[in-house]
């Protein structure tokens, strides 16, 4: 006999399954989703009579079937409930919410100073953004799921959400517990590359992929590991620090404290490093925008690069020279499928560099594995770490987290 624990397990492990084929695969009807997932006939109509009743499910219509009644089509219902993504960078914070289906309804967005950096002052745009949001579209906060919330640095997972990011010198700060003493919505938190990481997966340029390496460049870099179609966290969820990871010894200072880390070639303030090295007096480093010269020098040189200049197309290339061989490096430990370039300074000189780090990767990895990997650019634009927030409190409902199961939410 089984025991009532082992029954409440089963009885999740079915929804799981049911509610995820249905999310990622659908529409379909019952008879599809018990020859996809290889649950009985009687098990599927249990579920989705749960589902039905709790209003995540919805049917959409009917088919005919050869020889019998015709089959009714079940789709997630989008307007269920809503996401909200919160990207915490380090020039701004900007919300985005998203529907059921992962559709952007509204974006709220707000620039933040560099000495602005409080855990305070985040936690307080965050909680105007939330009230912008629900105000803008007329939405009451029961509709709101969860908020989930992508920054840089080291975040344990679980119980206070500490956060631990060198750029701010936070050590350890109980962001998660602080931000959940402000607002009443489920929270989920992790780095903002590992979020990101599960938007591509499943919405992205990985989608399909099993094992993949997502590449956040910004000020910073990040990366996100996916093997076997999971994210590869590590035991204190700290694996990804691809930025950290050195490729010339007793090289360039970097801001964790190192010297020689990828950050400091092929972060932001690297490429620009590299640019004024080699040509400290080039009109590729003059801007007129005051509030972000990172932005305006990097479009000086993918400017430069488009026109032929030589000390433009001389910083591309060490650039792609630097961070190909970290990415060859991840290539030989991982044998991903896929790797996806992105973050804003991915998006930026994306099209600019990609030929150049497929050209040094396929020189640098075993060819074994070059073989079989592929590098794109992020196609979920500037809301790929919005998104992946949005994916963490996606995550915990498909698995059937018992913060969402309520009645009709209207």
């Amino acid at each position: 006999m089984q025991s009532p624990r082992r029954t409440i397990d089963l009885r999740s492990v079915n929804r799981q399954t049911v509610l995820r084929r249905l999310y990622f695969d659908g529409p379909m009807s019952r008879l599809e989703i018990s020859q996809h997932s290889r649950l009985s006939p009687a098990t599927i109509t249990n579920v989705v009579n749960d589902l039905l009743k709790e209003d995540i499910v919805i049917e959409t219509g009917l088919v005919e079937s050869e020889g019998g009644r015709p089959r009714t089509i079940l789709a997630v219902n989008p307007q269920h409930g809503y996401f909200i993504g919160v990207d915490l960078g380090e020039t701004h914070v900007q919300l985005d919410l998203f529907d059921l289906h992962m559709t952007k309804q509204k974006t709220a967005r707000y620039l933040v100073a560099p000495q602005d950096n409080s855990p305070e002052q985040f936690i307080q745009h965050i909680v105007n953004g939330l009230d912008e949001l629900l105000k803008t579209e007329g939405l009451k906060p029961e509709m709101i799921l969860g908020v989930g919330v992508g920054l840089p640095g080291l975040v344990e997972r679980g119980g206070k959400y500490n956060v631990s990011s060198p750029i701010w010198k936070w050590e350890n700060v109980p962001f998660g517990e602080m931000l959940r003493s402000r607002i009443t919505l489920p929270v989920f938190l992790d780095n903002g590359a590992k979020a990101m990481a599960l938007a591509e997966t499943w919405f992205g340029a990985g989608r399909g992929y099993q094992n993949l390496i997502v590449v956040l460049l910004g000020t910073g870099i990040g990366s996100g590991i996916i093997t076997h179609g999971s994210l590869y966290r590590g035991p204190t969820n700290s694996a990804g620090e691809l930025g950290h990871t050195i490729i010339v010894l007793d090289g360039r200072s970097c801001r964790c404290g190192s010297r020689g880390c990828l950050e400091a070639y092929a972060g932001a303030p690297g490429m620009i490093a590299t640019l004024h090295d080699l040509a400290p007096d080039s009109p590729l480093l003059r801007t007129n925008d005051e509030d972000d010269d990172q932005l305006a020098i990097l479009n000086n040189l993918v400017a430069g690069v488009e026109q032929g200049d030589p000390t433009a197309i001389e910083t591309v290339r060490a650039t792609a020279y630097y961070l190909s061989a970290a990415i060859a490096n991840v290539v030989n430990l991982f044998n991903p499928e896929m790797i996806v370039v992105g973050g804003w300074v991915g998006l930026q000189i994306g099209s600019t560099i990609l030929d150049y780090l497929r050209e040094y990767v396929d020189q640098y990895a075993l060819p074994p594995l070059r073989k079989v990997v592929q590098i794109e650019i992020s196609q979920l634009g500037q809301d790929a770490i919005c998104m992946g927030a949005a994916c963490l409190v996606l995550d915990q409902f498909l698995a059937g987290n018992p913060k969402f199961m309520r009645k009709n939410p209207s």
